[in-house]
């Protein structure tokens, strides 16, 4: 019998097979022949089943409202195709469940479709381990997981031999997902310019900074492609915001719980717009772990804290700003023409040497693509590998 079971779009292998089910309490308990025992609870179980999927959609119907308090199975077994079969008290329903998919799911299984855990760096990281062709990335889907994995786990990547064209950036970028819009337009020219409505349009030294802190919801990735480079200076600097805050949650914990708990005020104010939002420096997810840096000491309105909290915001706000431009935090490097640089605007501050376009011209074409795009990239891919490792024909494909 040949079934998906699976409920969705991707494809689950079989590595290990069920060799048997029980029930426990409040859960069923599935044996693998490994040796690895998974528990699901009746009521995940139930609001998963792969019978009560859209079948174009792929997007769950079940009614969590008409669930039974008193849910249980009447019966569980291992299927001839080495699913899982679960018969429901409410009116008899019978689930069947896929057991590539079922072990994915695991509870206990660690990486069942999480995004990569980030890795930390300062001024020991190099950008050369980073590097890829861009001529092998648009023909070979293993360098394209790689280039995506690194800009996921590293926080930046660069692409070289990228056609020196105005139109390349927006290749680049959708690639990855789609562009995102900002006040700056869909793409924007680094370039120096008679009146800037930002300091990034000027010749001045840049402090690390994350892009556009005034928005709910900065923009994810930064593309910045160089088109020309002649000027004397003007070396982009990256540093890991995770890295600093880190650095600071080790050392300096009562300043770690202003940053992360007390928002600032940050603003990006011209003659058309004016962009206010507030949010801590160092954003943290429910688990406690790193999310967000929102940094940029040009892009901040006056403070709204209270009285007492002033001075200790400021102290906070000047250790943050002293460890980013401290060099063992940051790394340099010079952008060549034909060279695109990716970075996580949400982690990684960017800044730049100053410069004077009278030594040359410098021009740098740039977009945003927001962080879910890259994920879904990832995923993407990760899909297609899958589908090829999976035997054809074959009854345990989902």
């Amino acid at each position: 019998m040949n079934w998906t079971g699976s409920g969705d779009f991707d494809t689950y292998p079989v590595d290990h097979e069920i060799t048997g089910a029980t029930v426990d309490e409040r859960t069923v308990r599935v044996n693998w022949d490994d040796g690895h025992v998974s528990r699901f609870h009746f009521v995940w179980l139930r609001d998963n089943c792969p019978d009560c999927i859209h079948p174009e959609t792929r997007e769950p119907m079940f009614d969590i409202t008409l669930l039974q308090e008193d849910l249980s199975p009447r019966s569980v077994d291992v299927t001839p195709e080495g699913g899982l079969q679960v018969v429901w008290s409410d009116n008899e329903h019978c689930s069947h469940y896929h057991p590539g998919w079922l072990r994915h799911h695991c509870y206990t299984n660690s990486a069942n479709g999480q995004n990569s855990e980030p890795v930390l760096w300062d001024s020991t990281a190099s950008i050369e381990l980073h590097r890829f062709s861009w001529t092998d990335i648009v023909v070979d889907k293993a360098v394209e997981t790689s280039w995506l994995q690194s800009i996921a786990t590293n926080g930046y990547a660069l692409a070289y031999d990228v056609p020196v064209t105005p139109d390349s950036v927006a290749e680049v970028a959708e690639r990855i997902g789609v562009i995102r819009d900002t006040n700056f337009g869909r793409f924007w020219d680094v370039t120096t310019r008679p009146d800037p409505n930002s300091a990034a349009y000027t010749g001045i030294k840049l402090p690390p900074h994350t892009d556009l802190p005034t928005r709910e919801y900065q923009p994810g990735l930064q593309v910045l492609h160089c088109l020309t480079n002649t000027v004397d200076g003007g070396a982009p600097v990256l540093v890991d915001g995770f890295r600093v805050a880190d650095e600071i949650r080790e050392r300096h914990p009562n300043i770690f719980q202003l940053l992360t708990t007390v928002p600032w005020d940050f603003g990006n104010r011209s003659r058309t717009s004016d962009y206010r939002w507030r949010a801590p420096m160092i954003g943290l997810n429910a688990d406690g772990s790193f999310e967000e840096i929102r940094a940029g000491r040009f892009l901040r309105v006056p403070l709204r804290a209270q009285f007492d909290l002033v001075e200790p915001l400021y102290d906070a706000y000047r250790l943050f700003e002293s460890l980013s431009c401290d060099p063992r935090f940051q790394i340099t490097f010079r952008l060549e023409p034909g060279e695109c640089l990716i970075f996580d605007n949400r982690r990684v501050l960017h800044g730049r040497e100053a410069f004077s376009s009278e030594t040359g011209e410098r021009h740098l074409r740039g977009c945003y693509v927001d962080r879910d795009e890259l994920h879904s990239a990832i995923r993407i891919l990760e899909r297609s590998r899958r589908i090829q490792r999976v035997r054809q024909p074959d009854s345990k494909q989902g």
